[in-house]
């Protein structure tokens, strides 16, 4: 699947799908556009995997408890 982008230095076209993390990694694009046709910017806007890193606490995923 190509995604459409805007590269770094105002260019606009696509790229696959498995090269979007690296080139967001390598500052390389600037915005892309998701696949529910919302427009991202990179370091502005919340894009999967950019987060929660550094979380030191216990792991509270699938901990849900229903009284």
């Amino acid at each position: 699947m190509k995604i459409p982008v805007v590269f770094a230095d105002e260019r606009r076209g696509l790229v696959k799908a498995e090269e979007l993390q690296e080139l967001i990694e390598q500052a390389a694009i600037v915005s892309f556009l998701r696949s529910d046709g919302e427009c991202v910017q990179v370091g502005i806007d919340s894009v999967r995997g950019m987060g929660g890193r550094n979380y030191r606490g216990p792991e509270r995923r699938g901990n849900v408890l229903f009284c």
